[in-house]
């Protein structure tokens, strides 16, 4: 590094080279805000809904009579 490379001071700029100086300070400070990375997995999307019907329809006639009365517990305990 040289004494030659060193900026003079600002009061013996010229106006133009103050306004260049100025314009140079103001284009380094405005640079892009860098946008957050989401790393985390979006949730896939089920392409096919589960409808109450469809997973009532599927049980079997003893995981009804077990699910009937689970129901009927705990509507027994709320009264």
């Amino acid at each position: 590094m040289d004494l030659n490379d060193l900026k003079s001071s600002i009061s013996s700029l010229s106006d133009t080279e103050l306004l260049n100086l100025i314009r140079n300070i103001r284009t380094s400070r405005r640079t892009p805000k860098a946008t957050p990375t989401n790393n985390k997995p979006k949730a896939a999307k089920a392409s096919n809904p589960v409808s109450l019907d469809s997973l009532m329809n599927n049980l079997s006639p003893e995981q009804l009579a077990q699910l009937i009365e689970t129901l009927e517990a705990q509507n027994g305990d709320r009264t």
